[in-house]
């Protein structure tokens, strides 16, 4: 068996596991759809709700858009995933899915609040608008979520 892995057909065995590892990496990092100028970035919720009348964000809840184009944050409640599209005007998630985590929460709650907000607002994308600070999303219903950017750690 040592002489295998020495020889010819050993490092043909090492340079194909090579390739095949650099392959998974770079399926891992780089995505397969657009990410826009969303990729990269990671807000902190300020208010959600009725566009004409936002309410203020009272459990913390936060967003953050990957540059290989996973999505990941918090409802106040619960956390949620998934994979993002983004082309500079319209949000949407892959396959039209998000998963989240199943805490319960009290729906009298801020935290439930904000987390039955999300469980339906989210899922089906929004269009957004986006400056140096801040990211707002605008669903269906005059419905929208604002964040401004998060703190470096």
């Amino acid at each position: 068996m040592n002489g295998f892995w020495q020889g010819r057909g050993g490092l043909v065995v090492r340079v194909a596991l090579v390739v095949g590892l650099i392959v998974v990496v770079l399926a891992v990092l780089i995505p397969d759809h657009e990410t826009g100028d969303l990729g990269g970035t990671a807000w902190t919720l300020v208010a959600y709700g009725p566009a004409d009348t936002p309410i203020a964000a009272e459990a913390p809840a936060s967003i953050t858009f990957e540059a290989n184009g996973r999505v990941g944050g918090s409802t106040g409640c619960n956390h949620f995933f998934g994979n993002f599209r983004a082309d500079g005007e319209r949000l949407s998630f892959v396959d039209d899915e998000l998963g989240f985590t199943t805490r319960e929460c009290d729906l009298a709650s801020a935290e439930g609040k904000q987390e039955a907000f999300f469980r339906e607002q989210l899922p089906g994308g929004s269009a957004y608008t986006l400056t140096a600070d801040r990211l707002t999303l605008h669903f269906d219903g005059g419905q929208m979520a604002e964040y401004v950017r998060a703190q470096s750690l």
